[in-house]
């Protein structure tokens, strides 16, 4: 498979622009796409991959209908049907689950194979809107790979898996290459992407600046020039958003004996757990195992908690409480809210709708409230962004504008599920110190969630980690 790309002219946003005079993958070649957020790698795989029209310029494949992607829009593109072809309220039971993970593959006759090759066998009879990201991902690979293509389009494949998974693509991805599949690999750079590809095109400012080989890149003083970075913390936060205090003596969360099931399928049992003020949490465990329904069950957005010994800032859930009055308790950044966040709303209005815990702005914030999420844009370096749509920012900006949402009212506790998905090495690095200085100047607490060895946090004190006991989970809970 050959890709030629001629005097490509993309208008990204009206300040920024991807320009490719030419550029050509070889036929037979595989190759890493690297670049920081906002460098126009995300507009480049989009266009490669038919999401954003070709408007000035070129792109020509030696064979289009052998091309196959896997991107965290093609996975919100799959749960958007589903929401809009769903048939609830004309089912029995009154929940229509969507698309199991079998039907989002499709039939053939290599399904069963590719399957076992990911490991998913046991994934194949769940809905795809109930299952974690990393088996999101796994899935969406196995749908790709049913077609035998000659040239596979991956933009950031290794997010949201955990450590054995990343481990197995890469054993994957190494076979695909030695067995002739291309590879074009979009992602952030690091030393363990898959080592059987050698080249390495680096993207600046919307621009190709370095491409070759991908040691003799690395180890040039224009890498270290272009990829070099410096954290800088503020003097001081922005105006903490004020909520009445828990007597001290009250546990944020307790929960007795919890356990979870999907359909018919324990995933966890017997979590007895209690968070208390001054504990800073890891929660951990491999994909599947239960990870973001604890969290989405603490935090008011899972139905499943009804009925559980789950008691929330002293009150027992189903004592009549509103979610509403749990959720003004916490600052949250998940994937799912990342899927779910698709009303139309400037970056500023975003960062606002953290005050109210709502998806979109339906509440007039107070001057306040403006000021203090125009201070936390600056804070992240986003200030410029404040009135850019959302919707037109990459994954990675938008990752960053909700977590900023998540941080804007100094919460009680600030959830972060898997925040740094999508980001770059120097954003990444910005994220994780401006936690861990909130933790320490301020009163809020942290649960944390995250498969990244490099997600280290000096906070952190507690860990309760999901380990696997015969067909599932249990809790491991520990000081750090």
């Amino acid at each position: 498979m050959q890709i030629t790309i001629s005097d490509l002219h993309f208008q990204i946003n009206p300040r920024r622009s991807l320009i490719i005079d030419g550029w050509e993958l070889q036929d037979g070649e595989s190759a890493i796409v690297c670049g920081a957020n906002g460098s126009g790698k995300s507009a480049f795989s989009r266009l490669l991959t038919g999401k954003l029209p070709v408007t000035t310029g070129e792109i020509r494949f030696s064979c289009p209908e052998k091309v196959a992607h896997v991107s965290f829009e093609l996975e919100s593109e799959i749960l958007a049907e589903d929401r809009y072809n769903n048939d609830s309220e004309f089912m029995e039971g009154g929940v229509d689950h969507g698309r199991t993970a079998a039907e989002i593959i499709g039939p053939g006759q290599s399904r069963s194979s590719i399957c076992r090759l990911l490991g998913i066998d046991y994934l194949l009879d769940r809905p795809f809107k109930a299952i974690s990201t990393g088996e999101a991902r796994k899935v969406l690979i196995a749908r790709a790979l049913l077609n035998e293509p000659q040239l596979l389009i991956l933009d950031e494949p290794f997010n949201g898996l955990d450590i054995r998974s990343r481990q197995e693509m890469h054993q994957l991805f190494n076979q695909l290459v030695e067995q002739g599949t291309q590879l074009l690999l979009f992602d952030f750079y690091h030393d363990d992407l898959p080592a059987s590809i050698d080249h390495l095109v680096h993207i600046h400012e919307g621009k190709i600046k370095l491409q070759g080989p991908r040691r003799k890149i690395t180890a040039s003083s224009e890498w270290k020039a272009v990829t070099g970075y410096q954290v800088q913390l503020p003097h001081h936060l922005p105006d903490c958003y004020q909520y009445e205090d828990l007597p001290p003596d009250i546990p944020f969360v307790k929960t007795v004996d919890l356990e979870v099931a999907y359909e018919g399928k324990l995933v966890f049992k017997g979590l007895n757990w209690t968070f208390q003020r001054g504990e800073q949490w890891r929660i951990s465990g491999p994909n599947g195992s239960g990870k973001s329904t604890l969290l989405s069950m603490i935090s008011g957005d899972n139905p499943k908690a009804y009925g559980k010994d789950i008691t929330l800032f002293g009150v027992k859930r189903g004592s009549g409480e509103s979610i509403w009055d749990i959720k003004r308790h916490y600052g949250l950044m998940s994937s799912s809210l990342h899927r779910d966040y698709r009303v139309s709303a400037s970056v500023l209005e975003v960062v606002v709708s953290g005050f109210f815990d709502s998806i979109g702005l339906y509440d007039r914030p107070t001057e306040s409230q403006w000021r203090i999420a125009r201070e936390w844009l600056e804070l992240l370096g986003l200030k410029d962004r404040a009135q850019t749509a959302f919707s037109i920012l990459s994954f990675g900006e938008q990752r960053q504008v909700l977590i900023v949402r998540a941080m804007v009212k100094l919460p009680m506790i600030l959830l972060l599920d898997e925040p740094c998905l999508g980001l770059d090495a120097a954003n990444r690095a910005l994220v994780l110190n401006l936690v861990d200085y909130i933790v320490s100047h301020s009163q809020t607490h942290l649960l944390f969630v995250s498969h990244d060895y490099q997600d280290e946090l000096s906070c952190l004190n507690r860990s309760l980690e999901l380990v696997p006991e015969g067909e599932h989970y249990k809790a491991v809970i520990s000081s750090i």
